[in-house]
């Protein structure tokens, strides 16, 4: 666990002060205003990083972060947050429209885009934070699914499971399932997101480029260990040309084929501190995720995390015996 800030450490008439330029400096591209007086001010931030996400908790007296579009050109960014709202109504701006966030309810937040966010009193967030390009999910399903994500189904079962991650965090972190935990979170806020975002009136059998995305992407996960699969191939799938294929990747910020290499290695990563997958070599676990040439599969693992497979094996392992 890494403690972000805590306004304790500083002497009361400080606080204020030190804390507004704590978190002005840790690029977050945001104006921050404290409206409590310098000596009741607390901010507390805990973060604990699940493979590719980070998981928050964060309590905070009376606030507003602002960003602008003077920040969102000087400081760009592509996070996203999925945030359950503690203890205070938080007052949020984005896309346009104002949204009333209640006290134990969940909302998907932009920080990439500019918004106004804050409460009044001692209140609190418990977050997962996360690249929307990891995720795959263009700003428009964002904004579609900003303030609907209590409509969806999974709404329930994505806020238990963020409340309960923050529970056994210290515990989970140290894990090695730490990662793939991470990689199951990804899965879950897309499909959240992708049904709260649902479909406007008029589309008609036409899917949006926006959604089209997401079943193009979730199209791949399924066929990741077919070494054969190509851009042609994916796109005769989703009935569309490759053209347009390029086109709906492009504008979500995502080479396929790239993005296709990552998702290959994470799964390898996680296939080889598999128990289940002990007795299967490096070059047996390449192949099951779609590397055909086993130096290849090594050097682009090597390049992606800082070592090879077999000590990145060895590392989590710590001896265990497995065929190399």
């Amino acid at each position: 666990m890494a403690v972000l800030i805590d306004s304790d450490y500083f002497a009361p008439a400080d606080r204020r002060e030190a804390v507004t330029a704590i978190l002005q400096e840790a690029d977050l591209g945001a104006n921050l205003r404290m409206w409590d007086a310098p000596a009741e001010v607390v901010s507390r931030h805990q973060s604990w990083m699940l493979g590719p996400i980070a998981l928050t908790r964060s309590e905070v007296s009376g606030h507003q972060v602002c960003r602008t579009s003077r920040h969102e050109r000087s400081t760009p960014s592509d996070t996203l947050t999925v945030t359950v709202q503690n203890g205070q109504l938080r007052k949020h701006e984005q896309f346009g429209t104002q949204t009333l966030i209640e006290p134990g309810s969940c909302e998907v937040i932009d920080l990439a885009t500019t918004f106004a966010s804050g409460w009044h009193g001692l209140g609190g967030t418990l977050c997962l934070q996360l690249s929307r390009q990891r995720l795959g999910i263009s700003v428009e399903t964002v904004a579609a699914a900003h303030g609907r994500l209590a409509a969806s189904p999974l709404y329930p079962m994505v806020k238990a499971q963020i409340e309960h991650l923050v529970g056994i965090a210290d515990q989970l972190e140290a894990d090695p399932a730490a990662a793939a935990v991470g990689e199951s979170c990804l899965e879950m806020i897309r499909a959240l997101l992708i049904s709260a975002a649902g479909r406007g009136p008029g589309d008609g059998a036409a899917i949006p480029d926006q959604l089209l995305i997401e079943q193009i992407l979730g199209y791949v996960r399924t066929h990741l260990a077919d070494s054969a699969l190509k851009i042609p191939g994916i796109a005769a799938a989703n009935n569309i040309s490759v053209r347009h294929l390029y086109k709906v990747c492009a504008q979500s910020g995502i080479s396929l084929e790239q993005w296709i290499i990552e998702q290959r290695l994470v799964r390898a990563r996680d296939m080889l501190v598999d128990r289940g997958y002990a007795h299967r070599s490096i070059a047996a676990v390449a192949g099951a995720v779609g590397f055909r040439d086993p130096a290849h599969f090594t050097r682009r693992f090597r390049e992606a995390f800082g070592m090879t497979p077999r000590d990145w094996r060895r590392s989590v392992t710590e001896g265990d015996t497995a065929p190399e």
